[in-house]
């Protein structure tokens, strides 16, 4: 150093000490890694199971229908003219009941040949299957509980079965997950204010599968259940979450 004085840098509108200047940067990079020190230190975490369950009414049913025709050996043409005359007839039932045309699909007529005890072909058994889908639930269970309505003049009705649905799942499943978070973070406060500690936010969350169930049924899955036999049931999710500890 020239003169015994320090060396100096030159700015714009003065001069600054090299002494002053690498000062400032050890402290800047003391400071800065002591934030990123804390930021990185392990906090303290608390896993907990939040769940959540409804009741609903299911609001749309599909009823599945199928008609079947024996015939023999020879008569398949006689067969499928028969049928389409039996599956007229139930439309046509249907319709002046009430159930729109729109609201009946009906699927391609398969046959499955009969035999006899010694093995040969004698005949066939024709079917015809179709649906039917209604918001008017009371309605098309009137009708299926109660088939002799539709099914005359030798109509052979060979199954039935009803299946129901719910419009607003979708709206229903963003609910009940809402609703199982915030029950996972009430129980994370509770065990938390066990050890006189607070949560201060979310670290991660993963959803389970819903169930959907008859009323008070046991049933569950890995890959969750979708319950279409009742009217009434229990939709349930459950939250799996992690929680920082204050």
């Amino acid at each position: 150093m020239e003169g015994g004085r320090d060396p100096v840098i030159e700015r714009q509108g003065g001069v600054v000490p090299a002494a002053v200047l690498a000062g400032g940067v050890v402290l800047a990079a003391l400071v800065f890694g002591v934030f990123f020190a804390r930021a990185r230190a392990p906090r303290d975490t608390i896993q907990v199971t939040g769940a959540a369950t409804r009741s609903f009414e299911s609001d749309i049913l599909k009823w599945r229908l199928v008609l079947a025709r024996p015939v023999a050996t020879g008569e398949l043409a006689s067969g499928y003219a028969g049928l389409a005359g039996d599956l007229a007839s139930v439309r046509s039932r249907l319709e002046g009941s009430g159930i729109a045309f729109e609201d009946i699909g009906v699927q391609p007529v398969n046959a499955y040949p009969n035999f006899d005890q010694v093995g040969n072909r004698v005949g066939y058994n024709l079917n015809q299957s179709f649906y039917v889908i209604s918001k008017d639930v009371e309605r098309l269970e009137g009708l299926a509980l109660n088939p002799g309505e539709l099914i005359e003049g030798g109509v052979v009705l060979e199954s039935s079965q009803l299946e129901y649905f719910y419009s607003l799942l979708d709206s229903l499943k963003h609910d009940l997950l809402a609703n199982a978070t915030a029950d996972a973070r009430r129980r994370a406060e509770e065990i938390a204010g066990g050890t006189g500690h607070g949560i201060e936010g979310i670290v991660s969350a993963r959803a389970g599968v819903f169930q959907i169930t008859e009323p008070f049924s046991t049933e569950v899955s890995d890959f969750g259940v979708h319950n279409t036999a009742t009217k009434r049931k229990e939709i349930t999710v459950t939250v799996h979450a992690t929680f920082e500890m204050e």
